[in-house]
């Protein structure tokens, strides 16, 4: 009788992702070389660390391969740095704030062996402490930012894996070869949205997300990137909201297809005037004035990321898009006024939304 011919696991590479991550990063590494012969190959990609913890990790675990970055460039470069030095067919992509539960790298695993998606994500929960989840994926809403599944919810045993139109980047297994066919993480973003540009283009682009939340990664709560993180501080730093403000201008210019942008522009007017009220109220004019500066000035190159993109798309934004409810970051709102004014604001969106998708189509 043949013998039935078994196909071998992918190769995995893990690729971390390090910004003077201190000892944040050896209990990351440590997490993945626990999963035992998983992971085929660890990869570092250091972000001009100054604080020796690459260093420290080499000390640790030699068999490492480190690549050092001579400044910080962000973390969409050093993501496609790694993915494109890793040999493996999946890669675990995680910053160096992170670290794996027991089990978890089985289970990301299995939910792509099962489902095939190109990103499978697992469930992110806050430390210190595990009582609270991050999020269970997330879905790109209409207007330009990210909502975070079950955020801020109480753990439970999770469930099977569930479809989702969008991720964070803390921690992703991605099929190689599909990540960099859609073009990585797009660089021009340097810092914040660049997972919400890189998940809404490949769900345009056809490819699956999946949240397997069963699979546990704890994600530090930290003190973050400083300048950049109001993490620790309950302030809201103003490069921060540059950024936050530009890069959701530059993911509707790039993946949004020109008649939804036409039927939803009122939404996007009025929440555009809902953040103009909100710069003036926090001292952020200038930034904002930047952010739509910076969109003129480089016009030529949006149009052209913006024409590869559409190039290629296959779904609908209608297909990707969520309508409900409107993402705001933590600690940005502190009046219970504004709260509910935001809340109601949300509810308005939401019923535009169930309108205008019809329309988009």
């Amino acid at each position: 009788m043949e013998a039935v011919r078994r196909e071998a696991p992918p190769m995995l590479s893990a690729v971390v992702v390090n910004y003077n991550g201190g000892k944040r990063l050896l209990r990351c590494v440590e997490s993945i070389r626990r999963h035992g012969g998983m992971v085929e190959e660890i990869i570092l990609i250091d972000n001009g660390s100054q604080d020796g913890s690459a260093d420290a990790v080499l000390a640790a675990f030699p068999e490492t391969r480190l690549i050092r970055l001579n400044d910080n460039p962000g973390p969409a470069v050093a993501r496609n740095r790694g993915l494109e030095a890793a040999r493996g067919r999946l890669v675990l992509l995680a910053d160096a704030d992170t670290r794996l539960t027991e089990g978890a790298m089985e289970t990301l695993l299995q939910a792509h062996a099962d489902t095939g998606a190109e990103i499978v994500c697992p469930r992110l929960v806050f430390a210190p402490g595990t009582n609270t989840v991050q999020c269970d994926g997330a879905a790109p809403h209409f207007v330009g930012t990210l909502i975070l599944r079950n955020a801020n919810a109480a753990p439970d045993a999770g469930g099977p894996p569930r479809d989702v139109g969008g991720i964070i980047s803390a921690c992703l297994l991605v099929d190689r070869a599909s990540a960099l066919d859609a073009g990585g993480f797009n660089e021009t973003f340097f810092f914040y949205f660049e997972d919400l540009e890189f998940g809404l283009r490949m769900r345009l682009l056809g490819h699956r997300i999946v949240c397997a939340s069963r699979a546990v990664v704890i994600h530090d709560r930290g003190s973050g990137y400083a300048g950049l993180s109001f993490r620790g501080t309950g302030n809201y730093p103003r490069q921060r909201a540059y950024l936050s403000m530009r890069n959701r201008l530059l993911t509707i210019a790039i993946c949004f297809h020109w008649r939804t942008i036409l039927v939803i522009a009122p939404a996007l007017l009025l929440y555009e005037l809902a953040t103009l009220v909100l710069a003036l109220m926090r001292g952020w004019l200038p930034l904002w004035a930047r952010g739509w500066a910076w969109m003129f000035t480089h016009g030529r190159e949006v149009r052209q990321m913006r024409r590869s993109m559409q190039a290629r798309r296959k779904l609908r934004d209608s297909e990707v898009l969520a309508g409900s409810p409107l993402p705001l970051a933590q600690g940005l709102f502190k009046s219970r006024l504004l709260t509910a004014a935001t809340d109601a604001f949300s509810r308005l969106l939401a019923a535009y939304w169930r309108l205008a998708r019809v329309a988009a189509n």
